[in-house]
């Protein structure tokens, strides 16, 4: 799935929340009883094929920084320079962030993951992995 779709969708449905709490707040009546609070939203994690991308091609599409081969971070062509994630593997989680901006390709990974990272989670040629924004 698509991460700009996703956080374009999380924007929508909160948008949508707030829109229909704040219409339940103005036509509210006294002989209700107060609605019970919101808790915290549960921890979504989404599936990403992901590769490996090698430390020149890191480089050339970082986000202002040197990579080197023991940069943990993803590279990703439209989520922001920055952004902080947990990517999963195998029982493994890692917080990190996007380090690169590769142009975008179609058919090939949503990610791709530097080569510490990939080590990191125990993939050897990428794969599939989860992952959610971390928060």
């Amino acid at each position: 799935m698509n991460p700009g779709l996703v956080q374009r969708q999380a924007a929508l449905a909160a948008a949508a929340l707030l829109a229909t709490l704040g219409a339940l707040a103005l036509t509210g009546r006294g002989d209700e009883a107060a609605p019970a609070p919101i808790g915290p939203a549960p921890i979504r994690w989404e599936s990403a094929v992901v590769g490996i991308v090698s430390a020149s091609d890191a480089n050339t599409w970082s986000c202002g920084a040197t990579l080197d081969p023991g940069t943990i971070g993803i590279a990703h062509p439209t989520l922001p320079c920055g952004v902080d994630l947990v990517v999963a593997h195998n029982g493994t989680a890692i917080r990190t962030d996007v380090v690169a901006r590769p142009p975008a390709a179609t058919g090939g990974p949503e990610f791709e993951l530097t080569r510490a990272l990939a080590d990191a989670l125990g993939l050897e040629h990428g794969g599939t992995i989860q992952w959610r924004f971390a928060g």
